[in-house]
């Protein structure tokens, strides 16, 4: 009775046992004791963090916007390969092996677990297609590690962070504020993040206020031009020439501004460098192809003017009325097309925007962020910042 007794105190006791940090105590959880996590903690935690901070701060020196890898030289190139390859061999070698040890802590072994799971991924989607280029890169193969490196950075970065911060609020030193670590050591890359979702948050903002005029400033004038097949006179025109140029002067240095931001995923700036290129580049043709055939309509009304044309044989009268009305047909239509596009163009970045805002609301960078939000702490100095900004006094102009 007595051996039962004191079995049943050890176990007791074995199942109260805490360790110090800082000023707080942490319990461990139940039959896991001082020691067993001390042994865990020298062997494997520490040297996991060590690891992995490791690879964050060698990524750090090459985490530059996919705008940047595309149009750095060549030199900056090859230091960037370079370092990407030290990274993936420190997860293959380092990160990995210590992954492969279970813990004692029920939490912190899902958090290893999920590591794990993410790391065959990473593994099978990144590391992988790395190792299928040499160290020495040829210069035919830059354009393509370019490429290669635009997808696997923001990859390697996501299961770096994301992996880190989930062992980092797991580990029982932390149970105390389990998100202390994330905002200490990941500042920069939630301040980028929440810049890019305030940036977002703002050009939806803008892009809804350009649709509420689309139909009347593109719509409307190209269908009228595919019905009456007639050059629109320069006070008709005024209206969408205005709003063909707050999209070249307004909307475009807007896309511009979002495309070097660091956390642009590469598919995201593919699509946007798109819509930054083809609507300035149609807005710009849609302008001149109306000035240029309203002076080519203007000179030859001149040539068929009652004065002008005064003892001219009928037949060349009717010649000339016959060509200013193939000449309105002529650039009326291909003037409506231009206009089609470049609302098409625009209705699909109208759409795009709030799918891509909803993405990067749920990176693991705003954390932060959501973390302020929810505690009502107020929102954040980049979405201040960007609410200080001038008002786009030409579009309130437009939306009257």
């Amino acid at each position: 009775m007595a051996e039962c007794s004191c079995s049943e105190a050890d176990m007791e006791r074995k199942a109260q046992q805490a360790i110090q940090v800082g000023q707080h105590q942490i319990a461990l959880p139940e039959g896991v004791t001082a020691v067993d996590w001390a042994l865990e903690r020298i062997n494997y935690q520490n040297p996991r963090i060590r690891a992995f901070l490791g690879c964050i701060r060698l990524l750090d020196g090459v985490l530059e916007s996919n705008y940047a890898i595309l149009h750095c030289s060549p030199e900056r190139l090859l230091d960037i390969w370079q370092k990407v390859r030290r990274i993936t061999d420190l997860i293959r070698n380092r990160i990995g092996p210590l992954l492969e040890v279970q813990s004692r802590i029920p939490s912190l072994e899902e958090s290893r677990q999920n590591a794990l799971s993410s790391l065959d991924l990473l593994n099978r989607h990144v590391l992988k297609e790395i190792a299928k280029f040499p160290e020495q890169v040829q210069p035919d193969q830059l354009m393509e590690i370019r490429k290669l490196l635009c997808v696997c950075i923001g990859q390697l970065h996501a299961f770096l962070q994301d992996t880190f911060g989930e062992i980092m609020a797991k580990d029982p030193r932390s149970l105390h504020d389990a998100d202390y670590f994330l905002s200490k050591r990941f500042p920069k890359d939630i301040e980028e993040a929440e810049w890019l979702h305030a940036t977002l948050v703002r050009l939806r903002g803008y892009l809804e206020k350009l649709d509420l005029v689309r139909p009347q400033h593109l719509t409307q004038p190209s269908d009228q031009m595919r019905r009456e097949e007639t050059l629109p006179s320069r006070p008709a025109w005024r209206g969408t020439k205005f709003f063909l140029e707050i999209l070249l002067n307004g909307l475009t240095p807007k896309l511009k501004e979002i495309l070097p931001l660091r956390g642009v995923r590469f598919y995201e700036m593919e699509l946007l460098d798109r819509y930054a290129m083809e609507l300035p580049t149609r807005c710009r043709i849609a302008i001149e192809l109306h000035e240029v055939g309203t002076e080519a309509v203007e000179a030859m009304k001149a040539t068929v003017s009652p004065m002008s044309s005064a003892g001219s044989p009928r037949s060349d009268r009717e010649q000339g009325v016959r060509d200013l009305l193939a000449t309105h047909s002529v650039f009326s239509r291909r003037l409506a097309t231009f206009l089609t596009d470049i609302e098409k163009l625009l209705q699909d970045l109208v759409a795009f925007v709030p799918i891509w805002l909803e993405a990067v609301e749920k990176r693991r960078a705003l954390l932060l962020k959501k973390s302020l939000e929810e505690k009502g702490e107020g929102r954040s100095s980049a979405a201040q910042a960007l609410e200080g900004e001038d008002s786009d006094d030409e579009l309130d102009e437009l939306l009257g």
